[in-house]
């Protein structure tokens, strides 16, 4: 089941992965900004999705079809990608 929009990124001063969560996908980039960092220094967006109840990280994609077979939406004839509005 997906719990929260997420956004991967990489750190360049601890050269780490870090994923950050929110109820939506601007939640990880203010919360980057609370911790000092400004806009697009020091860091690199890699990827945005979702989180699972399980900590998984999946795209936009991969999100989709989790969520139709969790059943938490019904497919669509749009896109096959999911964006935070669809869940909450």
């Amino acid at each position: 089941m997906i719990i929260a929009a997420a956004v991967k990124f990489y750190i360049e001063k601890t050269d780490q992965e870090v994923i950050l969560c929110g109820l939506r996908h601007d939640a990880p980039f203010r919360q980057l900004a609370a911790l000092g960092f400004e806009p697009k220094i020091g860091y690199k967006e890699l990827e945005q999705g979702f989180r699972t109840t399980d900590g998984e990280f999946l795209n936009r994609e991969q999100a989709y079809y989790h969520a139709v077979s969790c059943r938490q939406i019904k497919p669509d004839d749009g896109p096959a990608w999911l964006i935070s509005e669809m869940l909450w």
